[in-house]
């Protein structure tokens, strides 16, 4: 019997999750990309972020992001502004297109999140995110 492998288990249980969310967000003409960068910023205290916190946050590069970003903005999803303390970063709005979607995407996440609990012990579910902080933490 051959021992499971772990890191492509989580990339397939990753992707399964992915197709998911780009179920859900097809109905909206969205990406599951544009829902999390949507919930992430709806959920920042001054509901903008820096195209920078995107970056990091969804650990991607510049370049990716700045593709995500402009493709959310032709969709009329975001608006990205110079940032008044310094004008080489650019501040990420939700316009009210996608704020009119917000209350949706977070009854989605929210069920997500939820079965997720229900379905694990506490006690599973703490083993699971030091896993996924193991992942996450993994550098290059």
């Amino acid at each position: 019997m051959t021992e499971m492998n772990f890191g492509r288990q989580l990339k397939i249980a990753a992707n399964h999750m992915v197709k998911r969310f780009d179920d859900f967000a097809r109905q909206y003409d969205l990406t599951s990309n544009d829902l999390a960068v949507i919930d992430y910023i709806q959920h920042s205290p001054r509901q903008a972020v820096s195209q920078a916190q995107i970056e990091r946050e969804f650990a991607i590069q510049r370049s990716t992001a700045s593709i995500l970003l402009k493709r959310m903005e032709t969709k009329g999803l975001i608006r990205r502004q110079k940032m008044v303390s310094d004008g080489r970063q650019k501040l990420v709005v939700l316009t009210d297109k996608a704020a009119d979607l917000t209350a949706e995407i977070s009854t989605y996440m929210s069920k997500e999140e939820s079965a997720l609990r229900a379905a694990f012990s506490p006690s599973e579910l703490a083993i699971f995110e030091r896993i996924l902080t193991f992942y996450r933490q993994t550098e290059e």
